[in-house]
């Protein structure tokens, strides 16, 4: 009996130690995740405005956070939003991505010029362009020059963050894994 519950408290003070590490390593992949699902999103509206020849955008659903999910669609006007009559050259969703569950937040965001380290900024908020971006038919974007993402998880915000960058001449990257995320 004295060995089982000798097992039993070893155990339970491994399981308090690996807890917390796997609960971080979690919270990481899912960053990862949402950041690859996003830089997914991204090339295919760039890709499908090169094939189709005129603008495709991506639009958040949530003005302020990607995260509550985004629409692809063709956009003929290039204005990020999508038509009350839609057809194939304008307002027809492509791709439809669903909101991510958990604390984690996609926010658009600028960042600082050099020199020194880049800081990155949330967008502000009078801004109608931070809710999408818009892919020419030559696959650049309209913003100018640059777009950038900063996805982060509000239940650890120890935990570096992720900044996707789409430079203008459209193409997207994984800019940073080590973006600050404190609030």
């Amino acid at each position: 009996m004295i060995e089982l519950m000798v097992t039993l408290v070893v155990l339970a003070i491994l399981l308090a130690l690996a807890i917390p590490s796997f609960v971080r390593l979690l919270a990481a992949n899912r960053l990862s995740t949402e950041a690859s699902e996003l830089i997914a999103s991204l090339n295919l509206a760039r890709s499908e405005a090169v094939r189709r020849g005129q603008s495709v955008a991506l639009r958040a659903i949530d003005a302020s956070n990607y995260s509550k999910g985004w629409t692809v669609f063709a956009d003929l006007n290039r204005n990020g939003a999508q038509a009350s009559t839609t057809d194939d050259t304008d307002g027809k969703p492509l791709r439809e991505v669903g909101g991510f569950s958990g604390t984690t937040t996609i926010r658009r965001v600028t960042r600082s010029a050099p020199p020194g380290a880049f800081t990155y900024t949330d967008v502000d908020a009078s801004d109608a362009a931070r809710t999408y971006v818009v892919f020419t038919a030559r696959g650049a974007i309209t913003a100018n020059p640059q777009a950038f993402f900063r996805i982060c998880d509000g239940a650890h915000p120890t935990l570096q963050g992720r900044i996707v960058q789409v430079n203008a001449v459209g193409k997207v990257t994984l800019d940073s894994v080590d973006a600050t995320c404190s609030s």
